[in-house]
């Protein structure tokens, strides 16, 4: 685990809270967990979606993801 992740503790405090809202939560944990890592990692990085490291997911599906959280 990196200084920069969620440790378990933290994602479980977040999983409490994101199976209220609806639309959010699919069930698929680790899909949802990679998700909001690279969203995280833009945020506190600044980069450019171009940039997100392959490890967190594909660029654009994160991208259009955000946005659609957004636009709600």
């Amino acid at each position: 685990m990196t200084r920069t992740s969620l440790d378990d503790a933290q994602w479980v405090s977040l999983m409490l809270v994101m199976q209220q809202i609806p639309l959010v939560w699919k069930r698929d944990d680790v899909a949802l967990r990679r998700f909001v890592e690279a969203a995280l990692w833009i945020c506190r990085t600044g980069a450019p979606w171009r940039d997100l490291p392959d490890g967190l997911g594909l660029w654009s599906s994160v991208y259009h993801r955000w946005r659609r959280w957004c636009l709600r």
